[in-house]
């Protein structure tokens, strides 16, 4: 913001801005803003400029006698607040105040005239003629001389005083926005003026400044030993005060825009400077708003108001009449009534003994008058306390519900109302009653038992019964039972018990027959046929009956040394699966899985059995698809190998090699099967996957004239199904099984049951034949081989024991 200038000289005053400048000072025809009396018109002493917002002087001519706070200035000299310049006998006071400055001239004051009196005065007289003189000249020169002396030790101790001050104290500039009227700093020792500077022994000074309109400065000021010091403060202003004078005089609060103002005893209202809204709020007069420009600096403002009310007045009556009348939780009267109302939305709620409350919803506008319509009371409910005997009854009043007994229903009084109550085992039961207004009235009513004849028959017949938990005798027999559902529970040992619900009918009769099951009959019928895998495959329930022999006898073709015969008896039921594990199966598992390639053909194709996994990982998988189906793992790893868990629980596992020669020969068939097929070797037509006239040039052993269509393993399920619906158990790949290695001499009549292999081995036991196999000796269902390690033509199939 620039700054105004107020130019006071003898022919008046003036104002002048910053584009004015230069300012001339000089006679009244010259060019010069600040006229100088005794001045020639057309001359012009000096000129006051500016230079980056600061102003200065300058003579028009060498000539010219200047005096800026008492020094000659011959080329130029700054200005600041209080300084003087005088030219001839012209004074120019420079103030600053803010950003308003004061430029006034004045003339100084003229020699006085001096007058020396008519006659000089007398002679002193002789010393005789006054009297003895006791001070002899040499005592007068004594005294002279010691006053003399006192005299020049004290100008010496105060110029040292004064050294030493200059040598301690520090310049200092207190900068005050705007400028106070007065200020003052207190400390010792004083502080010395230089101008606008301070000169200030380090230490603590207190600040004083007050200008009419701000509130008055007081501050602690530090000053150290560091060299020149600069403090500016700036001076807070004072609110304007407003005094708020309301017609008629009641308490109110006002509000500066959101925020609310404090108001005194004398209704005075301290607002900041500036226009202002102001809204004044009252308990039953509307709120008044006002724009107002506030003056600020403590100056008083008045603001008269007139209210205007913020109430209707209205009129209510009830039929009957003397009903209490409570508005917003407020009791106001009882009807009729005359009542003033604030303006809204009111809730009018009337209440008058022995009849029901009304509520009235009414809105009310300010400076009306509102005559309500009579209000009609209904005579108050009755209400009925109603129970039966048995409890728990059903109640239905006119038609609706309203519950169970004991139950307190409230009924429209004088007007009768059908009750009725139901239960089942028990008649329905009807009652009409009439309720008195405001009145209790209790009903007991009970219930007359309602019968059925029910006929049971149990198998076996000596089953025992229980009926609704209590022990009822035989389990066939005839029983005459409340019309109400019952449960009736057969049992016998060996069998599983049954439970059933019946609900008789009066007049007519139910029969019952139950059949109930034995433990394994259960059993069995609790485990499913089938099931299927998180991963998508399915496996199918195998039921062992009795022993069969595994191995080969000495006489079979092909027969090998380690296909010794072993009587075996599996006594538990297994899933198997239908199928070998595919490669987009085996991937959900290991994703990065490689099945390969062999003899030209890739092994990956999704539908393919996986190959080229070792016994441990196919171990693993099993254990990962338990854990997605929620199962316990069938495997514990130890040291990096992985182990049957003893005893073997429910999780998917590797068929045990048992399981696998009872699948693949015997179950589902009439007798054991030599081969994967009927007849002998070679087969007559397509049986499977096995060596062929397709990869004849590669291999040496191969079915005489038979070609599968494969070069390589086919994707699972191609050939013709096993009796029992399971794939690939002879040929395609060969398996892994879950036993290490080992070999049965002299067991052939030795029963062993649940065998699952040794504890321990080097390797594990592979069946089935593959797409690499074609001699009498592989594709037997008997051909036992082995391996610890992963082949290109061995996958596996799952397995796990039913629950």
């Amino acid at each position: 913001m620039s700054r105004v200038f107020f130019i006071d000289t003898a022919a008046g005053e003036r104002r002048a801005g910053e584009p004015d400048f230069p300012l001339g000072i000089g006679g009244t025809a010259s060019r010069a803003a600040v006229v100088l009396p005794g001045v020639p018109a057309d001359a012009v002493l000096a000129w006051i400029a500016l230079a980056e917002g600061h102003a200065y002087i300058q003579p028009a001519a060498d000539s010219v006698e200047l005096f800026h706070n008492h020094e000659r200035v011959l080329t130029s000299s700054w200005l600041k607040s209080g300084d003087l310049v005088q030219l001839g006998d012209s004074v120019l006071h420079w103030d600053v105040k803010g950003d308003q400055v004061f430029i006034k001239v004045r003339q100084r004051a003229s020699e006085p005239e001096l007058t020396p009196p008519p006659a000089p005065p007398p002679a002193p007289a002789a010393a005789h003629e006054t009297g003895p003189v006791t001070m002899t000249s040499a005592t007068t020169s004594s005294t002279s001389r010691r006053r003399l002396r006192q005299l020049v030790i004290a100008v010496f101790s105060l110029l040292l005083l004064v050294a030493v001050f200059v040598l301690l104290a520090t310049p200092v500039v207190i900068n005050i926005s705007p400028a106070p009227e007065t200020q003052s700093l207190r400390g010792f020792p004083p502080a010395v003026p230089v101008g606008r500077r301070l000169l200030v022994v380090p230490g603590s000074y207190t600040l004083r400044a007050t200008r009419e309109g701000y509130r008055p400065l007081e501050q602690t000021i530090e000053v150290t030993g560091d060299g020149f010091q600069a403090f500016d403060y700036e001076l807070q202003e004072l609110p304007g005060r407003v005094r708020i004078t309301l017609d008629p005089d009641v308490p109110f609060r006002i509000m500066v825009d959101t925020v609310e103002a404090l108001v005194d005893a004398a209704g005075i209202a301290e607002i900041d400077r500036g226009r202002q809204r102001l809204r004044i709020e009252t308990a039953r007069y509307l709120p008044e708003v006002r724009e107002l420009e506030i003056a600020g600096r403590g100056v008083l403002q008045e603001l008269a108001i007139t209210l205007q009310p913020a109430w209707a007045s209205v009129q209510l009556d009830s039929n009957p009449p003397g009903a209490e009348v409570v508005v917003d939780d407020v009791v106001l009267g009882t009807t009729p009534l005359a009542t003033e109302l604030l303006q809204g939305q009111r809730t009018i709620q009337l209440s008058l003994a022995g009849y029901q409350p009304v509520a009235v919803q009414q809105l009310i506008e300010a400076g009306t008058t509102l005559a309500l319509d009579v209000i009609e009371l209904q005579p108050a409910d009755g209400r009925l306390m109603l129970d039966s005997k048995p409890t728990g009854a059903t109640v239905s009043i006119d038609g609706n519900f309203q519950g169970s007994t004991p139950v307190t229903v409230a009924l429209a009084s004088g007007t009768e109302h059908r009750v009725r109550l139901s239960k089942p085992g028990y008649r329905v039961s009807e009652q009409r009653v009439t309720l008195e207004a405001d009145a209790e009235q209790p009903l007991v009513v009970e219930l007359a038992a309602e019968y059925g004849i029910v006929f049971v028959t149990s198998r076996p017949a000596d089953a025992r019964l229980k009926l609704d938990g209590k022990p009822a005798g035989k389990g066939t027999q005839r029983l005459r039972l409340t019309t109400r559902a019952h449960t009736l529970e057969f049992s016998k040992s060996g069998y599983t018990a049954r439970k059933v619900t019946v609900t008789p009918r009066a007049g007519t009769s139910r029969n019952v027959d139950v059949t109930l099951k034995t433990l394994a009959q259960a059993k069995a019928d609790a485990t499913p046929p089938k099931l299927r895998t998180a991963a998508g495959q399915q496996l199918r329930l195998v039921q062992p009956a009795g022993r069969f022999r595994m191995g080969a006898s000495r006489r079979e073709a092909g027969r090998r040394a380690n296909e010794s015969q072993r009587l075996v008896e599996l006594t538990r039921p297994f899933y198997f699966g239908l199928r070998e594990v595919t490669n987009a199966e085996y991937r959900r598992f290991r994703a990065a899985h490689d099945s390969g390639s062999a003899e030209g053909v890739s092994l990956n194709g999704d539908n393919y059995p996986v190959v080229n996994v070792s016994w441990e990982d196919a171990a693993r998988y099993c254990n990962w698809l338990s854990r997605k189906d929620k199962l316990p793992p069938a495997y514990r790893e130890q040291d990096g190998r992985m182990q049957l868990q003893i005893p073997p629980n429910t999780g998917y596992r590797l068929p045990t090699e048992a399981e696998w020669a009872y699948v693949a020969r015997v179950a589902g068939r009439t007798a054991p099967a030599r081969y994967p097929w009927a007849g002998s070797y070679p087969p007559v037509s397509v049986a499977g996957n096995f060596a062929d006239a397709r990869i004849a040039d590669t291999l040496a052993n191969v079915v005489p004239g038979y070609d599968d269509g494969y070069r390589g393993p086919a994707p699972v399920g191609s050939f013709t199904a096993h009796p029992l619906g399971f794939y690939d158990l002879g040929g395609n790949v060969a398996e892994w099984t879950n036993d290490y290695y080992a070999v049965y001499p002299g067991m052939a009549d030795k029963p062993v049951t649940d065998p699952a292999g040794p504890a321990s081995g080097d390797h594990r036991v592979v069946r089935d034949a593959s797409w690499r196999h074609g001699s009498v000796t592989e594709l037997r269902l008997s051909y036992r081989d082995y391996s610890r390690t992963a082949r290109d033509d061995l996958g596996f199939r799952i397995a796990r024991y039913a629950p």
